[in-house]
């Protein structure tokens, strides 16, 4: 076996006692839980690109069209902490199973949803199958991964958010032009199944948590709201996804109201979520040589909210708007894989992950509730973008603070 890359902080107890069996990575289970995760960001991705057309087919408003693209993550919002405790209890390969099942089901109901409520409310199903999907999967990589391989599983797995939304902005106008809007999310029921299938049939049930015994302590959920560290990552991821969904998820809208054609406006929005993809892979390779978590989360969040003050500007010509709009994208992108690499040594113990990795979830979609909304308020009411970067740098600043807190503490 390879040596590992030189620790510049010592490892976590939850690192350190991983069961002896995962000597050697599983990486067919790794990469059936990204295709999890990456088919779950895809609902995401599908609103975002299919936005412009729901809203005209339905009469949405800007306001009522900004709570739709943040109501994926209204559950995991409420139950993340809770149900990173109940992983391990009940077993990562059944839970990331049944999570893929009610995503599914949450597809097929807003595919032939008669009006705006239904569809709000099938997008609250997909989220309760997302939330399932974002704290299973992580879980399932951390037990397929070996030790020296850890790090960098789960930093590739911070990829699954921005590839899914690229798959889906590419794909769907094409999509949409064939069989409608309705048809993309038929199309995502089905690929749902089959990825459920998927899991079905690679994870083996030794590998999956599908038993547990003994009652750890720290595995209550409640008790991680205590680990401070824990909630510095949570912070920083939170206010990480209120700036990318409150950016990414109205780039379309923007540039179609700037006169491009959907069409064109899809594909610019999707260059721009590739070098998020970019930015999340560029981290994971820097995690595994040992760079700190918390040093890439406090250049990420610098990053991000310098390059929103130009995204919006007035006096900013388009490709000077739409350069930021890429950096803040490419370099944010080193902030999930930060977060999720460091969630291990965040906990005080094997079973603790679980819950740490919920808490970074729900905090993390408590985050995308609030950001479209609070955008699209705040543009409402101006009549324009312009202040927009007032909310977004306030937020990154807070990033900013939890990033230097998570690295004055050594968190790997």
């Amino acid at each position: 076996m390879p040596p590992s890359v030189p620790e510049q902080v010592s490892e976590s107890s939850a690192v350190r006692q991983q069961p002896a069996a995962l000597d050697s990575s599983a990486w067919g289970v790794v990469v059936i839980a990204l295709l999890a995760g990456v088919l779950a960001a895809s609902q995401v991705g599908k609103v975002i690109v299919a936005l412009p057309t729901v809203r005209d087919d339905l009469g949405m408003s800007l306001t009522a069209a900004g709570v739709l693209l943040s109501s994926y993550t209204f559950v995991g919002a409420l139950l993340g902490s809770a149900a990173g405790g109940f992983v391990d209890r009940w077993g990562r390969r059944r839970m990331l199973t049944l999570a893929l099942t009610v995503l599914a089901a949450g597809a097929l109901l807003g595919a032939v949803s008669p009006s705006t409520p239904v569809l709000l409310f099938s997008r609250i199903l997909e989220g309760l199958g997302f939330m399932g999907v974002a704290v299973s999967a992580p879980a399932l990589i951390a037990s397929a991964a070996a030790a020296e391989h850890r790090r960098l599983a789960l930093g590739m797995w911070g990829i699954y958010m921005p590839l899914g939304q690229f798959v889906a902005i590419v794909a769907g106008p094409w999509v949409i032009g064939a069989i409608g809007w309705r048809g993309l999310w038929g199309v995502n029921a089905a690929a749902l199944v089959v990825c459920a299938v998927l899991v079905l049939a690679v994870v083996p049930k030794t590998s999956s948590g599908e038993s547990s015994s003994g009652a750890d302590p720290e595995s209550k959920p409640s008790r991680v709201w205590r680990n401070s560290t824990a909630m510095l990552i949570a912070l920083a991821f939170g206010t990480y996804s209120l700036q990318y969904l409150a950016v990414i998820g109205f780039l379309p809208t923007m540039y179609a109201a700037g006169g491009r054609s959907d069409g064109s406006a899809a594909v610019l929005t999707a260059l721009v979520v590739l070098g998020n993809i970019v930015g999340n892979i560029g981290a994971g390779v820097l995690l595994h040589r040992g760079v700190r978590p918390g040093s890439l989360i406090a250049v990420a969040a610098t990053s991000m909210g310098a390059a929103s003050v130009v995204i919006y500007a007035g006096w900013a010509p388009f490709g000077l708007s739409y350069a930021a709009a890429v950096a803040f994208a490419l370099l944010g992108g080193l902030l999930p894989a930060a977060v999720f690499a460091a969630v291990p040594g965040a906990a005080r113990s094997p079973r603790e992950i679980g819950p740490v990795n919920g808490l970074v979830v729900q905090v993390s979609n408590a985050g995308s509730i609030i950001g479209p909304p609070l955008v699209a308020a705040v543009a409402t009411h101006t009549g324009g973008w312009s202040l927009s970067p007032l909310v977004l740098s306030s937020v990154a600043a807070v990033c900013l603070i939890a990033g230097l807190a998570v690295r004055a503490r050594g968190s790997r």
